[in-house]
């Protein structure tokens, strides 16, 4: 390996994507580690919705924390992987706290528990409605966790009758725009079904819309999400005016 690849990282950089490690693998990972960061194999990491995460070797991670260390050798991944299973893992993590390796290394189990708490789950995650969310299709999918600048204008809740929180945006009296906020998962909110009436668009109150229902969500803590196909230039001008980002390529 290229050693001009590999780089150091404080640990509390890092965001785990899975919630357990298992006590047999760490007994053998500190058999030969020993403390000693030069006999390490550097950890892999990619970025993913706003964090640099491990794709691989949790396990060391946890033995270098344990051992008292706060910093890992590190490399950009470049393997190809299902990205939108790597998100849902966030969501996961998210959803138990476990957003760091010292939280991470808080969670050892045996390798019983390992297989049934954290490897049995995973299997089972693909048939979750959040990662079908997750998984870009046609459409991509952007995030962003920062609030968007916009003027105040009058927009109000509105019940369709849907599972989901819609609004309305009113200009001078007349709903021109309608949105909603669908709670698909713990982590990931999205600003969804945007639309303006015909005679009122070009006018900016998709993108007031737009930053609406992002800064509600930011607001909550969650990571935004927006999606929309490519040959749409208009959202794609109102995703890009609010600081979205692709969620993966």
């Amino acid at each position: 390996m290229d050693k001009a690849e590999i780089f150091m990282l404080p640990m509390d950089a890092l965001t785990p994507s899975q919630l357990y490690i298992s006590d047999e693998k760490l007994r053998a990972v500190r058999e030969w580690f020993g403390g000693d960061i030069t006999k390490m194999d550097p950890i892999p990491v990619k970025q993913l919705a706003g964090r640099l995460l491990i794709t691989d070797g949790h396990t060391r991670a946890a033995a270098a924390f344990l051992a008292g260390l706060r910093v890992l050798p590190c490399i950009r991944d470049t393997d190809d992987m299902d990205w939108a299973a790597y998100a849902a893992d966030i969501n996961l993590c998210a959803e138990e706290g476990i957003t760091s390796i010292e939280k991470l290394a808080g969670r050892i189990v045996s390798a019983e528990d390992y297989d049934l708490l954290w490897r049995k789950r995973v299997d089972a995650m693909y048939d979750e409605w959040y990662y079908n969310v997750l998984t870009q299709k046609e459409e991509v999918i952007f995030f962003t966790r920062q609030p968007v600048e916009c003027a105040d204008c009058d927009i109000r809740p509105v019940n369709f009758g849907f599972d989901a929180d819609y609004y309305q945006l009113f200009h001078n009296g007349i709903p021109v725009t309608t949105g909603c906020i669908e709670k698909y998962s713990f982590e990931f909110w999205e600003a969804a079904d945007i639309r303006t009436v015909k005679e009122y668009r070009n006018y900016g109150f998709g993108f007031r819309m737009t930053a609406f229902l992002t800064n509600l969500i930011v607001k909550s803590g969650k990571t935004a999400t927006c999606r929309t196909l490519p040959e749409n230039i208009g959202m794609n001008r109102v995703i890009e005016k609010c600081s979205y980002k692709k969620l993966y390529e």
